[in-house]
């Protein structure tokens, strides 16, 4: 952790920087100009707890910061800060420049007058010998962009990996953690898109023959297959998604995959069941429970916790038999299907399940804690419209909320149903070196799902981004263009 790094280097262990092979010289300032406390009073009118945002002090290096960023926009011209430093200083010296404000506050004198920190502010306190010095820089780090907002990157996007311009159709899967999109083109020929890396926006493009009519959209895995439909409802697998076997089986629709079999819906003789692939005798057909629905709803997702001894599976909305939109989340615990949430999201069809992270205070102080969260996005409403509000469940589909606005959709990113979304990790690397000046950035307090490594002066973690493939804009065509978001607080450096 850093603290302890700070306090070897405190007494006198040096430290090497393997990027430059060097060894730094460590400082022991007297005790007699040491500062041994720093804090801001609080504020009235203000939205942070200011007096609760927790101050590193480096007497090594001479530098007094808060790692966790104050909300962006929060007025820091006329601060007014608790120093403790040791009885017999002889002057305390505050200096402003740079700011707003500048000048020189006599800060034994006048404890309580306000300090400028929107500009460079250096503490300086003078020892009772009038000779021993140590100068401090301050800095109260403010966040320059809101820490939890959903940023959809519109420099990132990127055209759909298509062989020939305005594809028909399109689904995309996660395959063996590689991304595998088989596209239905303007002339009728299918694509199928492999990419192992999506950082590098490199595809692997093959067209593929079939020896039948595919329904795309119904395409789906389990661990080591893929499964699709064909015009007659046939189901076919597929082990790379190039040589497809016929299993003879009729379905009405691919539902998901349960471990390694794969739900579906099946009618016989005027009837709908439940069925799966490969049957199990264990798990005979039933039939469809009522107000389930039998297309549009969205993919079915898995989870599994200490509390249960099997994955839990859900899907939101879809379209019912009569035609009609349902706004009910169903789940799966292996044996049965059941209703875990109605009436906490608008009916809809054609939506998709991510996964994802939101961070909420717990507390009057800036202490965010994580949540993995389930994100609703997209989806097409009663009166045709596209679904633009995100919603999120924090309990795997049992409620449902609306998703804050720093979490909505921009206004430039498209309404979308019938669309995928993946979630891709990348490796992210930032240098420690600069002290202060990088760790500021930084906001991830109490929990954080940001694995990290320190090597040195090196940090190294896996940032989160979602990836929304496809989807069916308003007036019917098929969105070209693959979009890329992430949440800000994630891409900052990880804290110690």
């Amino acid at each position: 952790m850093l603290s302890a790094c700070i306090a070897l280097l405190m007494v006198g262990v040096s430290s090497c920087n393997k990027a430059t092979e060097t060894t730094e010289e460590i400082y022991m300032p007297g005790s007699s100009v040491a500062v041994t406390g720093f804090s801001l009073k609080s504020k009235s009118g203000s939205k942070v707890s200011l007096d609760s945002v927790f101050f590193s002090i480096d007497l090594n290096k001479g530098v007094i910061f808060n790692a966790d960023s104050l909300p962006v926009g929060t007025d820091v011209t006329k601060l007014v800060a608790n120093i403790s430093y040791t009885s017999s200083a002889s002057a305390v010296t505050i200096i402003q420049s740079g700011g707003t404000t500048t000048g020189e506050i006599d800060y034994k004198s006048n404890p309580s007058d306000s300090i400028d920190f929107s500009g460079k502010v250096m503490l300086k306190i003078t020892a009772e010998d009038q000779t021993t010095t140590r100068s401090y820089n301050i800095k109260v780090n403010v966040h320059k962009m809101e820490p939890d907002s959903l940023v959809w990157d519109r420099l990132a996007v990127t055209p759909f990996p298509s062989r020939l311009p305005s594809p028909k159709a399109q689904k995309t899967v996660k395959f063996k953690d590689t991304s595998y999109s088989l596209i239905e083109e303007s002339d009728g020929s299918y694509t199928l898109a492999v990419a192992s890396d999506l950082l590098s926006g490199q595809w692997d493009k093959q067209n593929v023959s079939f020896d039948f009519a595919p329904d795309v959209r119904t395409l789906n895995v389990t661990p080591d297959k893929l499964f699709i439909l064909d015009s007659e409802g046939l189901l076919h697998t597929s082990a790379d998604g190039l040589a497809w076997v016929n299993t003879g089986v009729t379905w009405v629709n691919i539902i998901g995959a349960y471990g390694d079999k794969m739900l579906g819906i099946r009618g016989e003789g005027g009837h709908l069941l439940h069925t799966m692939w490969p049957a199990d005798a264990s798990h005979p057909e039933v039939a469809l429970s009522e107000g389930f629905p039998i297309d549009g709803f969205s993919n079915f997702v898995q989870f599994s916790n200490r509390w249960t001894t099997l994955p839990i599976g859900f899907m939101a909305g879809g379209v019912l038999p009569d035609g009609s939109l349902t706004d009910k989340t169903w789940g799966y615990d292996g044996d049965h299907w059941a209703v875990l949430s109605e009436g906490m999201m608008p009916e809809l069809k054609g939506a998709t399940l991510v996964p994802y992270y939101v961070y909420r205070k717990t507390s009057s102080s800036l202490v965010q804690t994580e949540f993995s969260v389930w994100m609703l996005i997209g989806g097409e409403l009663e009166d045709a419209t596209c679904n633009r509000k995100i919603y999120e469940s924090y309990d795997n589909g049992v409620n449902w909320y609306a998703a804050s606005s720093q979490m909505q959709l921009p206004d430039y990113f498209p309404g979308l149903r019938s669309l995928d979304g993946i979630v891709v990790e990348w490796p992210k690397q930032a240098s420690l070196a600069g002290n202060w000046s990088d760790l500021g950035r930084s906001n991830v307090s109490g929990m954080t799902r940001v694995k990290f490594e320190v090597e040195d002066y090196e940090v190294y973690w896996d940032c989160p981004y979602i990836y929304i493939f496809g989807g069916v804009e308003a007036d019917g065509s098929l969105n070209g263009e693959v979009w890329r978001g992430v949440l800000n607080r994630l891409t900052f450096v990880p804290q110690f």
